[in-house]
């Protein structure tokens, strides 16, 4: 009997979490390690949805309450190299376009629901010293992370993401 009437409490508390969770800003919403669920390119034009990455992309975008980021994408099942750390010029192209791997400073626009990125380095030496703009919106524990001018090319790359659980949990 005690059970049936613990079910609206834990249902009411739950409720109250999310709620307050999306009443804090932005920033302090988006703090925190992500986990990549999906990458698409999404082309407007075409219709046409890719998985640049492959259906199964791994990875963590993490960012801190300081205001530094660090984004981490890989694509799965990635060929191991012929010689354990010496790839040849096909399999290391081949394992520099599986991934994306950038680190830096951010700042959160709540105006446009946008995130500011200053790269201070990553594995497209282009991006080095550079800013770019992507949009953001976040809701219970997903997020979703757009970029309108993907290197990917193609359209808008989508990357869904879900909240990492504490490795503690």
């Amino acid at each position: 009997m005690k059970a049936v009437f613990m079910i609206p409490i834990v249902a009411a508390l739950t409720f109250c979490t999310l709620s307050a969770r999306a009443a804090e800003p932005l920033k302090q919403q988006l703090v925190g390690t992500w986990s990549v669920i999906s990458f698409v390119n999404e082309n407007e034009k075409t219709g046409k949805t890719t998985k640049v990455f492959g259906s199964d992309p791994k990875g963590y975008f993490m960012f801190d309450a300081a205001g530094h980021f660090s984004i981490n994408l890989i694509r799965a099942r990635r060929a191991k190299y012929g010689n354990r750390d010496f790839p040849t010029a096909g399999e290391g192209k081949a394992a520099l376009e599986g991934m994306i791997v950038m680190f830096g400073d951010y700042k959160v626009s709540e105006t446009d629901n946008s995130i500011s990125l200053h790269i201070i380095g990553g594995s497209f030496p282009a991006w080095d010293n550079t800013n770019k703009k992507r949009f953001i919106a976040i809701r219970n524990d997903e997020l979703t992370y757009k970029n309108p001018t993907p290197a990917t090319g193609g359209g808008t790359a989508v990357v869904t993401l879900k909240r990492a659980p504490s490795v503690t949990e």
